[in-house]
């Protein structure tokens, strides 16, 4: 038997989603506030901007690739991400769910997991 968790990214989610965090992440407005209020207290000044430009609605996500000034910023993110060891994520997110093995039953969408999350408006396409 092999004990190694998935990597798949809709594995990886739906072991978060039997966590805690599964509710945080699944609630849009609020993973998008951390996602600024992280950007915001970061140590690059351009990713603080970014941050305070997303929260304040002075620019949204769509519109990032459109100003000059973050490309760099953006290529380094990009980087970064590229270079998340996935096997870890799993790993964690599956520790993770081993120790809340009882997601809470009246948690609303639970039999839906992932599906049809995600911010159609910005380009994003729904977890599947």
């Amino acid at each position: 038997m092999n004990d190694t968790p998935s990597t798949r990214p809709e594995d990886v989610l739906a072991a978060v989603d039997r966590t805690p965090y599964g509710a945080v992440v699944r609630d849009e407005a609020r993973r998008r506030q951390m996602v600024y209020e992280s950007l915001i207290s970061g140590p690059d000044p351009i990713g603080r901007e970014i941050g305070q430009q997303l929260r304040d609605g002075n620019l949204n996500p769509r519109d990032l690739l459109t100003v000059g000034d973050y490309q760099a910023f953006l290529s380094r993110a990009r980087a970064q991400a590229e270079r998340l060891d996935l096997a870890d994520l799993a790993a964690a997110a599956y520790s993770a769910a081993a120790d809340d093995p009882d997601p809470d039953p009246e948690r609303p969408h639970a039999d839906r997991g992932w599906a049809g999350y995600g911010d159609e408006s910005s380009g994003e396409r729904p977890w599947r």
